[in-house]
């Protein structure tokens, strides 16, 4: 729990608020206490719902009926005002772990543990479909385990969002990866098949530890929703029957939460020692995390014995073969200089994972061990330095003695995070051999890419987190939550949706906050000025230095709003789209510059370079002349394109949905070169860099030389490529869907390290300074050294 802002309410219809306990889509979440001292979660409603009288009608009608859901399995409704300034809803607070939160840390469950969960949660469904409603956003958030089964909550809201006006302006209802296929097409239609639909992608998260759809974003998880089959790998086979039967395509073939319980019953009583408790069903180490989340403390374990005096280690060698694991090693003895304050050695080096205590942790730098899903996890403190086996360094926060010397002869230090193809000679200017690696881990989901500036790593998860480049430890986080967020000259620019706030790169000093009139759902800052796009149509540039408004217009309508398509800042001027035309704004408040006709296609991002603006829309490349808007040349290609353009000294570069990539020159467009990849579905750019113009198709990764399109080599992960590739000093660092970070040679496609982490990356890897940045689903963010890896370079 966080404590109050001075922007948040002291008191919420009856109660007395005692502090934030997230954020989420709807908005912010309570915890607060009646007058006899019950304590109850809150949820309030942002204000662009808020405003829409429709959602108000509704929100009270579900309401009224979400008072009414009985049953054993819910959370119950205490308490509502849908007529209150800012909606809010009440129910009973239950201090326990969600299932997301319970799979994440303990891994995917046993047959019978998913069995008893699934039957629980059927029953649920029974309680809040015999009362008229639909719950609409079933997923592993919206269940909490106790020791008595699970509790379903959340139900309620969804369904009074799902038929606003608002849905008809991107403000999402339900989940994409456990949302059911009607659902995707029309929330407002959707009925209590939806929910099985939703139980059956829950369960596969359950039994496997993955959704059953993984887009790298949310328009290509309804993608594949709508036209893939859902991924079922590592299902057991005693539940793919009713797995299967839950996911139907067609609803009316789905069975009933009833029926679904009567399948499951003979599992969950034919055992005589059976109680329905979670002691009877769950492993230790997720009734361990219950007992953490209620607030109780398990007698902590005796410290570790004294190890004997140290001995020069060997240097550990490389392993031969790219795919070979580096044997674990035991560690090195304790050293005096790492005890806790409290007398305490720190814990001994090993695969290790977060630890959260209470409700949760706000950071752990540690390191972990890579595909050992079969091994302990021993946990460790957050910030305990760890000393490394076969080295003399130590990494992880904390003080460094300056008499530490590596042992002569040995091989770099590194941990176990990464695997290696072979030996890699030195670099010829390796990087600063006193910056350790290290992982900093949120309390919250990790989003997009990380920002780097002024020594600083800018991190969102919930709010915005700013974590020291050099050490990892955290110098600040925001108050609010930050949708959107920009950093540019000293400042950082975020909106929680409609309020836009600056606060200080050093230390987070808050300079000044504003209310718009609309959700602000993309932001850029350049040159002193803000540029915000609002949702429906609005386009707001602002002071960054006040917040004062510069200009406005109304004229941005899109089907779809989304930052990558939304008003930005591009070499003195602000662009944006509406009604069919590219517009050039000046970005002090002069007003619109000129406009250009690019039909109904919704442009990408302009790119500025000597004048020209280069710009894809459609199948259409655009070269315009960026003081007058003067058409100099278009390309046309056969399909869509849906990359904004890449540049080089020389040459365009753009890729079409179906792989190919085009070179086309930057004077005349005249098309150079057409290079030949798999079909791709996301909107990631070429990547260009050092001769080579590298674009991600699937699971491979494609680079071609610059100059004359020849093919020099393909790198192909386990998974989908997530985001776009980070090009700096011969090294490609590209993310994958197989949680995955990999390093690999940018002259030969060779991969050089790999990183793997407990989820899928968020965004891209961003590489500055000789070390690589990124984040991951596993509310982790990483920093390693370009070069090596987790390991650091021998001097």
């Amino acid at each position: 729990m966080d404590q109050l802002t001075a922007h948040d309410p002291r008191r919420i219809g009856p109660f007395e608020v005692l502090g934030r306990l997230g954020a989420g889509g709807m908005g912010l979440v309570y915890l607060a206490r009646s007058a006899s001292g019950r304590r109850v979660a809150i949820k309030t409603v942002r204000g662009e719902l808020a405003e829409d009288e429709l959602f108000r009608v509704r929100f009270a009608r579900e309401i009224a009926a979400a008072k009414t859901v009985g049953g054993f399995y819910t959370a119950a409704v205490v308490d509502a005002d849908a007529d209150a300034r800012v909606p809010w809803l009440a129910t009973a607070y239950i201090p326990a772990p969600s299932l997301e939160d319970l799979v994440e840390e303990c891994g995917p469950l046993p047959v019978d543990a998913t069995r008893w969960l699934v039957a629980g949660i059927a029953e649920a469904l029974q309680s809040i479909h015999a009362a008229g409603l639909i719950h609409r956003d079933l997923k592993p958030s919206n269940v909490l385990v106790v020791e008595d089964g699970p509790k379903v909550i959340d139900f309620g809201i969804a369904a009074g969002v799902s038929s606003t006006r608002l849905t008809m302006t991107n403000v999402a209802v339900g989940t994409p990866a456990y949302m059911s296929p009607e659902q995707a097409r029309d929330s407002r239609t959707v009925r209590g098949a939806s929910d099985v639909f939703s139980l059956g992608s829950l369960m596969v998260f359950c039994a496997t530890g993955h959704p059953p759809y993984r887009g790298s974003n949310p328009v290509e998880t309804v993608f594949q929703l709508l036209r893939e089959q859902p991924d079922y790998s590592g299902m057991p086979p005693e539940l793919m029957d009713l797995v299967r039967a839950c996911m139907r395509p067609s609803p009316e073939h789905r069975p009933t939460p009833a029926q679904i319980q009567a399948e499951l019953a003979p599992h969950l009583f034919s055992r005589d020692d059976a109680s329905g408790e979670a002691g009877d069903w769950l492993p230790a180490n997720a009734l361990e995390l219950i007992e953490r989340k209620r607030g109780r403390r398990t007698t902590a374990p005796p410290p570790p014995p004294a190890r004997p005096e140290p001995q020069a280690a060997p240097a550990r060698p490389e392993p031969p073969q790219s795919h070979q694991q580096v044997p674990a090693q035991r560690p090195g003895p304790a050293d005096p200089r790492t005890q806790h304050p409290g007398g305490q050695p720190p814990p001994p080096f090993g695969p290790v994972h977060a630890v959260r205590p209470g409700t949760a942790s706000e950071a752990e730098i540690a390191t972990e061990k890579i595909r050992s899903p079969n091994k302990h996890r021993a946990p460790t403190n957050a910030g305990a330095e760890v000393r490394l086996p076969g080295a003399s360094v130590r990494i992880g926060p904390g003080p460094r003695a300056e008499h530490e010397q590596p042992v002569p002869g040995a091989a770099p230090a590194a941990t176990d995070w990464v695997r290696r193809t072979a030996p890699q000679p030195a670099p010829a200017q390796p990087p600063a051999p006193r910056w350790r690696p290290w992982r900093f881990r949120m309390s919250n989901d990790v989003w997009g890419t990380p920002v780097v500036a002024d020594g600083t790593l800018f991190v969102s998860s919930f709010e915005v987190h700013a974590l020291d480049i050099a050490s990892g430890q955290r110098r600040y986080k925001t108050r609010d939550v930050a949708w959107a967020l920009a950093v540019d000259a000293g400042r950082v620019h975020a909106a929680d949706g409609p309020h836009l706030y600056t606060v200080d790169v050093a230390d987070g000093t808050e300079r000044w906050r504003t209310s718009l009139d609309g959700w602000v759902y993309s932001l850029s800052a350049a040159d002193g000025v803000l540029c915000c796009g609002v949702r429906g149509g609005g386009v707001q540039l602002r002071s960054a230095a006040t917040g004062a408004e510069l200009w406005r217009a109304d004229d941005a309508q899109q089907d779809y709003e989304n930052p990558q398509s939304g008003p930005v800042l591009v070499a003195g001027a602000a662009y944006y789209y509406g009604a069919g035309r590219l517009r050039s704004v000046d970005p002090r408040g002069a007003g619109l510059r000129w406009s250009f006709p690019v039909g109904e296609d919704v442009p990408s991002h302009p790119v500025e370079r000597g004048g020209v603006l280069y710009v894809t829309a459609g199948t259409r490349v655009y070269a315009l002349d960026a003081a007058t808007g003067v058409e100099r040349w278009r390309f046309e290609a056969p399909v869509v394109l849906f990359t904004p353009p890449a540049l080089d000294a020389d040459a365009v570069y753009v890729a079409d949905y179906l792989g190919t990539v085009y070179a086309l020159d930057a004077a005349t467009g005249r098309d150079r070169w057409r290079g030949v990849t798999g079909s791709r579905q996301g909107a990631e750019p070429v990547v260009v860099g050092d001769g080579m113009v590298l674009v991600g198709s699937g699971e491979v990764l494609y680079a071609f030389e610059a100059s004359s399109g020849r093919e020099r080599w393909r790198y192909t992960a386990r998974g989908e490529i997530v985001g776009s590739p980070a090009v700096a000093d011969g090294l490609v660092h590209l993310g994958s869907r197989d949680h995955s970070l990999h390093t690999v040679d940018l002259a030969t496609g060779q991969l050089r390290w790999e990183l793997g982490t407990k989820g899928e990356l968020t965004g891209s890897p961003v590489a500055v300074g000789g070390r690589v940045f990124v984040g991951s689903k596993d509310r982790c963010v990483y920093a390693l050294d370009a070069f090596y890896g987790t390991a650091v370079p021998a001097q």
